[in-house]
C-alpha cells in the first residue's frame, strides 16, 4: 500500500511525533510511505525517519497568507496526483482542509485526524466554517479523546474513531538531585500552554519554598512576554526558559514535579511522557485530555482550569511531601503504561488504515460515501 501522511511541519510537536511513529511502523510493514510537510521549507525533521520513508517539504512562497496557502494547496495537489496513493492521512485542522481541497476529483481515500481542540483554538471564521464541510468528505475521522468525538456534529460522529496517543518514552529518569524541588513544564511558548498562569502559581508557592525552581522547555512567540513576567516577579534566578531539548529524555531528567498548565489541549502527549517516566504530575482540567489521563487522584493531581491559586496549592503540596511525589509518580507510570501501550495504539491505526473491504467489516455501521 502507498500511504501519504500530510502534516504542517517537522518540528518537535505531538502531531509530528505521531506521524513519525506511524510512518516508520507502516514502512516496516512493507508499505511505500511518504510524508509531506506543508509548511516546512526543508525536509530536516526533529524526529528521525530513516531512509525507507520519503519526507518532502512543500513550504516557502509568498508572504501573503492567502497566496501562500493557495500555492501550497497547488503543490500538494501536484504531489498527490504524481504519487497516486492508496490512502492519505492528514493531521491538524487547517492541514485537513487543505488536503480535502487538494484532493478533490482525484478519487483518493482520506483519513483526517484532529490533534487540537477545534472549539477553542484560534481560527479565522473561514477556516472554522470549512472544517466540518471538509470532514464530511473523509472516510474516517480520528479523534484523540471521547470529549473531542462528542463535540462533533451528529452527522460526523458515525465516522469518528477515538485513538489516543501512545507512550513511546521508555526511560526511567535519574533520581532526585537533593538540591531542592524542581518544577518542570514543556511545550510551545504560546498562550494555549498557559505558562503565564504557571509562572504566577510558581511565584505564589516560591515565597514559601525557597529551594524550588521552575524550568519551562520550549520555544515560541510568547518568550519575550514570559521573560518579562519572570523579571517583574523577581524570579530571574529561579525560573529558566532554556528552549527546546534535543530529546524528551533531557527534560524528563530536569524535574521532580511536572505541570501541564494549558488553557486547552487536543491530547497532551507531554503529560503522558512525564507520567510514563514516573514524574509526579499536575494538570489543569482543561478541554481536552487531562481528565481522561488523570482519572483518579492516585495517579496525578487535576485542578480546575486556569485556577492559579489551586495550581499553586497543588505544587506546594507535592513540593513539601517527597513520599507523595514518589507514590503519585509510580502510580501514574503504571496507569499510563496499561492504557496507552504503543502496540495497542498502532493496532487501532492499522484498523483505520485497512482496505475499504476490511474497514467495512470493522465498521459496518459506517458505510460512507463521498
Amino acid at each position: 500500500m502507498r500511504i501519504i501522511f500530510v502534516l504542517s511541519g517537522l518540528g518537535a510537536g505531538g502531531a509530528e511525533k505521531v506521524v513519525n511513529i506511524l510512518a516508520r511502523h507502516r514502512s516496516a510493514r512493507g508499505d511505500d510511505v511518504h510524508v509531506l510537510a506543508l509548511n516546512a521549507e526543508t525536509p530536516e525533521s526533529y524526529f528521525a525517519y530513516g531512509r525507507s520513508v520519503r519526507v518532502e517539504a512543500l513550504g516557502g512562497g509568498s508572504s501573503v497568507p492567502v497566496f501562500r496557502t493557495a500555492a501550497r494547496i497547488a503543490r500538494l495537489r501536484g504531489r498527490l496526483r504524481a504519487l497516486s496513493p492508496d490512502l492519505v492521512i492528514s493531521f491538524l485542522t487547517k492541514v485537513n482542509i487543505m488536503v480535502v481541497l487538494a484532493s478533490r476529483g482525484l478519487g483518493l481515500r482520506l483519513v483526517l485526524s484532529e490533534r487540537n481542540n477545534f472549539n477553542t483554538q484560534d481560527m479565522s471564521p473561514l477556516w472554522r466554517l470549512a472544517r466540518p464541510l471538509a470532514a464530511r468528505l473523509a472516510e474516517r475521522l480520528v479523534m484523540q479523546t471521547a470529549e473531542a468525538a462528542s463535540s462533533l456534529p451528529p452527522a460526523l460522529k458515525a465516522r469518528a474513531v477515538i485513538i489516543p496517543n501512545p507512550i513511546t518514552l521508555q526511560h526511567v529518569r535519574d533520581g532526585a538531585t537533593g538540591a531542592g524541588t524542581r518544577v518542570l513544564a514543556v511545550g510551545r511558548l504560546d498562550r494555549q500552554k498557559g505558562f503565564d498562569l504557571l509562572i504566577d502559581a510558581f511565584a505564589d508557592t516560591a515565597r514559601h519554598t525557597p529551594n524550588m525552581t521552575l524550568t519551562i522547555f520550549g520555544e515560541g512567540p510568547e518568550r519575550r512576554a514570559l521573560e518579562e513576567q519572570v523579571r517583574r516577579l523577581g524570579l530571574a534566578d529561579r525560573v529558566r526558559l532554556p528552549g527546546t531539548t534535543k530529546s524528551p529524555v533531557e527534560w524528563v531528567n530536569a524535574g521532580d514535579i511536572f505541570v501541564l498548565s494549558s488553557r486547552f489541549e487536543g491530547f497532551p502527549n507531554v503529560l503522558l511522557e512525564a507520567m510514563s517516566a514516573g514524574l509526579a504530575s499536575i494538570a489543569f482540567d482543561c478541554p481536552w485530555g487531562p481528565s481522561e489521563i488523570i482519572d483518579t487522584p492516585a495517579v496525578g493531581m487535576l485542578v480546575p482550569k486556569e485556577d492559579v491559586r489551586q495550581l499553586a496549592d497543588a505544587i506546594g503540596r507535592l513540593a513539601s511531601d517527597t513520599t507523595l511525589q514518589q507514590q503519585i509518580g509510580a502510580a501514574g507510570a503504571r496507569a499510563v503504561a496499561a492504557r496507552y501501550a504503543i502496540q495497542s495504539v498502532l493496532q487501532q491505526w492499522d484498523d483505520v488504515i485497512a482496505t475499504p473491504e476490511q474497514a467495512e467489516a470493522l465498521y459496518p455501521a459506517a458505510r460512507l460515501s463521498t
